[in-house]
């Protein structure tokens, strides 16, 4: 990437599928006999709806996106240059040797110079996405489109679905266009922070107990860290747009900043249940994009159980970046 270059990247596009009507966690968990308490703990939390497709292939899911976005404007497709697939579940992905990317790159007649996944860093996965296609977009001049998806799926009954006390796992997908014209919105400031002594999840109980001690902790820190680099307060965005699960954590994260609790966006929590990777185009689509287009700059935040965040400053169209050279490398915190 030149230190110098202005071109101006950004997301001209975004949309997210959520698959079948949105499922009440109260009829739904007491017909599978979980227990009155556990499920008081996900509505305490601000859990309600979430939404489950198991007729749905990862690519059908990823297809419901991309479909509404060539519903608004087909002409950007054939020139996708970049395409690049992140999630979250280990499972939402086929066994070899069927291919996401394949299937997309066939479902659409794509001809991508370079298509590839992002593993391993759950629910900051589409912010790095993001990251790395502006970096390729930079690079080449000649290139007009990288195009992001996300996808997954939850495989069997409560033990799955629910993540207590404050989760509840949906099925969905997404799909950002980012690009150098058209722009809705263009990219600010990129910061992704790891913890890898938490890479290996809650697979143990001690994992389990260091990860609810650190990871708002650790996510505080990041948007203090991101605020301070990107030349802005916290208090300068209008609202902070998290992931749509463990509220907990992010009341937390309010005290320690000092911010009120209405800074955060957490109506997507009850409305669209955790659909992962995709709640970011959820939460961008259903709130950013009116804060945007209202003239203010918005922040995201994508924040996992492994260890791994992110942050993503998003300015109206037109803006440009204070700080707008970065590494080589999306930033640690």
């Amino acid at each position: 990437m030149r230190e110098h270059d202005t071109t101006p990247v950004g997301i001209a596009d975004a949309a997210y599928y959520l698959p079948g009507p949105a499922i009440d966690v109260r009829t739904w968990a007491a017909a599978q006999a979980v227990a009155p308490n556990a499920i008081a703990q996900l509505e305490d939390n601000g859990c309600r709806y979430f939404h489950e497709g198991p007729d749905h292939a990862d690519v059908d899911l990823i297809a419901g996106a991309i479909g509404q976005m060539l519903a608004r404007d087909a002409a950007w497709l054939p020139h996708v240059r970049y395409l690049i697939h992140t999630h979250t579940q280990n499972f939402s992905m086929p066994a070899p040797p069927g291919s996401i990317l394949s299937d997309l790159v066939a479902r659409y007649d794509l001809h991508p110079a370079l298509c590839f996944s992002i593993g391993h860093m759950a629910c900051a996965g589409a912010i790095s996405a993001i990251a790395w296609a502006e970096r390729l977009l930079r690079a080449d001049a000649t290139a007009r489109y990288a195009l992001v998806v996300t996808s997954d799926r939850v495989f069997g009954d409560a033990r799955h679905r629910l993540r207590l006390p404050g989760t509840i796992q949906s099925d969905g997908a997404s799909a950002i266009l980012v690009a150098k014209d058209g722009l809705r919105c263009v990219l600010g400031r990129i910061d992704i922070f790891s913890a890898p002594e938490l890479h290996a999840g809650p697979s143990t109980r001690a994992n389990k107990v260091a990860i609810a001690r650190q990871t708002w902790i650790h996510t505080r820190a990041l948007l203090l860290a991101h605020s301070e680099q990107a030349g802005m307060q916290l208090s300068d965005y209008p609202q902070i747009l998290p992931v749509n699960a463990d509220r907990h954590y992010w009341t937390q994260i309010a005290a320690g900043l000092k911010l009120p609790e209405s800074h955060f966006f957490f109506d997507n929590i009850p409305l669209r249940g955790h659909a992962c990777c995709a709640d970011l185009a959820v939460n961008l689509v259903d709130r950013g994009f009116a804060l945007l287009d209202q003239g203010q700059p918005v922040l995201l935040c994508g924040q996992s159980n492994i260890g791994a965040h992110a942050a993503m400053t998003l300015l109206p169209a037109g803006a440009v970046p204070a700080r707008h050279a970065r590494q080589e490398e999306p930033a640690c915190a």
